[in-house]
């Protein structure tokens, strides 16, 4: 019996059924295409709000302060040199180390200066025995002077009275005797005059050497201070910065040897000139140093510089010639701390710092803080 046979199916038209299924099964729970696009618009618009929301929030915060990062920590530096020229015999400090005022640094080779003090007193005791010698020669001239000054009151006294008889009664006197005794008077009137002089010229030399007695006397003085110079002293309690002396070096006058820096810093800020209209003295300021990060320094505006950093410079801008070109022109401002002094030990001239000006405030307030 033969077998029944069946049409073989159509694979061709079943495999593209299959394959086209898919893409024409209708959208099932989807969002619509429209929502897809509206979605990164929705997320900037998110993002903008936010952002501005911050900016706001920030001008708020901000608008009642000024500040400026072209700021350093200043103080008083001082420069120590030698007033004459030596050879450096001792160093009695180290690199960095704290000094008080008065303390003995430095002891430059004092045998110069001793020697010339010593010379100075040798001519100072000439001018003195020059003295005494001059002040008795004139005591002697004076003796002298009294002595032909009585002779010439006798020999007066005698020519009057010989002259008088001689008038009264020519047998009396004789007119030899009244010429003799008038030649008398007249001698005795030369020595008298001749003393006189002597002891004017004796009180002359008594002032010359009075004078050089002066003379010596401030060589003698100038010697003595030029000897103290040999001992270099602290002049201000500070610390030492910028060694550059060892000895057995030979100093020159007006050499820095080293640097002492004070305890007693300020800030000096340079803010552009559109950023002190609100700004006074004695207004608050926090004061955020590099150094040390995380921590504000109390601290307030002291004063303002007169004039521009740019007007005392070396060159300043000459406007008047070529073409001119506005710029924005910084004032430097004088910030003061108002911390306990051991608090600022650590900040040194140099420091970069950012103070924070408080312009809300008035100065009034800023001062009970």
């Amino acid at each position: 019996m033969p077998l029944a046979t069946t049409p073989a199916p159509d694979l061709k038209q079943e495999s593209f059924l299959q394959e086209d299924a898919p893409n024409r099964r209708p959208p099932t729970g989807g969002a619509p295409p429209g929502t897809r696009k509206r979605k990164p618009l929705l997320i900037l618009t998110a993002i903008l709000i936010i952002a501005g929301v911050i900016a706001l929030i920030a001008w708020s915060f901000t608008r009642g302060y000024q500040t400026t990062d072209d700021a350093f920590i200043d103080g008083h530096v001082i420069q120590v040199s030698p007033r004459i020229s030596a050879q450096v015999q001792a160093v009695l400090f180290n690199d960095n180390q704290e000094v008080k005022k008065g303390t003995l640094l430095i002891q430059l080779d004092p045998r110069d200066s001793q020697v010339a003090l010593e010379k100075a007193q040798a001519q100072l005791l000439q001018a003195q025995a020059l003295v005494q010698q001059a002040q008795a020669q004139a005591d002697q001239a004076r003796a002298q002077l009294a002595q032909q000054s009585a002779q010439f009151d006798i020999a007066s006294i005698n020519f009057t009275r010989n002259s008088s008889l001689y008038q009264q009664d020519l047998r009396a006197v004789a007119k030899q005797d009244v010429d003799t005794t008038h030649a008398s008077l007249e001698a005795a009137r030369g020595t008298v005059e001749a003393s006189q002089a002597a002891v004017q010229a004796a009180d002359s030399q008594i002032g010359s050497a009075q004078a050089a007695v002066h003379v010596a006397q401030a060589a003698v003085d100038d010697a003595a201070l030029q000897l103290t110079y040999t001992c270099i002293t602290a002049p201000e309690t500070g610390r030492i910065t910028h060694k550059t002396v060892e000895p057995g070096n030979f100093a020159s006058a007006g050499q820095t040897l080293f640097s002492i820096v004070q305890h007693d810093v300020w800030v000096t800020a340079n803010f552009k000139e559109t950023q002190l209209a609100h700004m006074h003295p004695g207004q608050p300021v926090r004061v955020r140093v590099d150094s040390f990060p995380g921590r504000d320094f109390k601290a307030h505006v002291d004063s303002f510089q007169l004039g521009s950093g740019s007007r005392f410079s070396l060159l300043p801008a000459e406007n008047a010639t070529g073409n001119y070109v506005k710029v924005v022109q910084r004032i430097p401002l004088k910030i003061l701390f108002d911390e306990p002094l051991d608090v600022l030990t650590n900040l040194a001239p140099g420091m970069s710092v950012e103070p924070r000006v408080d312009v809300a405030a008035t100065p009034a307030a800023s001062q009970h803080q």
